[in-house]
């Protein structure tokens, strides 16, 4: 029975591994790194573990100018992205900032009507409001008075939600043409060269003073490599052999596996009120409904 749902296994532990990259994202911020320097050392490590695999593999690099454009700027969304969703850490703590980037489902219904020229569907437009209600009552409930810094902090969860909707959806189109190993590669090599000329050019990273300890060297290599290029790869594996549905659906648990992560390693300054775990069930709720919704529309055969 074990070895019948040995994928499903395989697919829980791939999200598991997403759901600890807030909480390695909140070790290196207590170790002294900022969201800059992480993103900079995750892109690095990343891509360069990519390059490794992909020689190792000996695979083919070419692309055609057209599809390189693209894949490097997709790459900038990525960077900008992981860069909000750090800071956003930084300035509030990862159980706020994982339920604002639940948001990515609903902003990606609109990434889908620019990109795809999608017609809004109703039902998803009503898990929309759904979405919006959670955050409302999270935002109403929050103590800016004592933490005036969770203002900014939800502005660049959301901001990352909305990146990841446009990378997402645009990355969905280049993956019928490409390899997604190496959409990743140049996607990843695109991102940390512009955001390393940006973060030099406004002084938020000095190369000539960039050190990192054992501490955060250990948790940099379980970052880049395990949480970014090996899940990546091992979750394009998966997809091989369980049904789009079941896939997208179990994604959406990540928020939930995270936020349990964090209160278990960081304690009290984790919990929070009972309204917002109450605007948390809302927002992922109606994340899973829109889930239900498009399974009713386009049925697929579950693995």
């Amino acid at each position: 029975m074990l070895d019948k749902y040995r994928y499903h296994f395989i697919l829980h532990f791939t999200i598991l591994i997403w759901g600890f990259t807030g909480i390695i994202g909140k070790l290196l911020f207590i170790s002294g790194l900022t969201a800059e320097e992480i993103v900079f050392w995750r892109m690095l490590i990343a891509w360069v573990a990519l390059f490794l695999y992909l020689i190792l593999k000996r695979e083919s690099l070419v692309v055609s100018k057209k599809t390189l454009f693209k894949l490097l700027g997709n790459g900038v969304l990525i960077a900008m992205h992981w860069y909000c969703f750090f800071e956003a850490i930084a300035l509030s703590n990862v159980s706020i900032a994982l339920v604002f980037m639940s948001t990515t489902a609903f902003f990606t219904s609109f990434a889908e009507f620019i990109i795809y020229r999608k017609k809004i569907d109703v039902k998803e437009l009503f898990t929309g409001l759904l979405v919006i209600l959670g955050v409302a009552i999270i935002i109403n409930d929050l103590n800016y008075e004592n933490e005036p810094q969770y203002f900014k902090a939800i502005i660049l969860a959301l901001t990352a939600a909305f990146l990841a909707a446009f990378f997402s959806v645009i990355n969905s189109v280049l993956v019928k043409e490409n390899d997604s190993a190496i959409i990743s590669f140049y996607e990843l090599m695109g991102g940390f060269w512009v955001i390393t000329i940006l973060f030099c050019l406004n002084g938020d990273i000095k190369i000539n003073e960039l050190s990192i300890d054992t501490f955060q060297f250990f948790w940099l290599l379980i970052l880049g490599i395990v949480c970014t290029s090996f899940a990546f790869l091992l979750g394009v594996y998966v997809m091989k052999f369980i049904a789009p549905y079941t896939v997208n659906l179990s994604v959406n648990l990540e928020p939930i596996y995270a936020i349990i992560f964090a209160l278990l390693i960081f304690k009290d300054s984790e919990f929070m009120s009972l309204n917002f775990y109450f605007g948390s069930f809302i927002v992922v709720g109606s994340i899973l409904l829109n889930a239900f919704f498009k399974k009713q529309k386009k049925p697929h055969k579950v693995a």
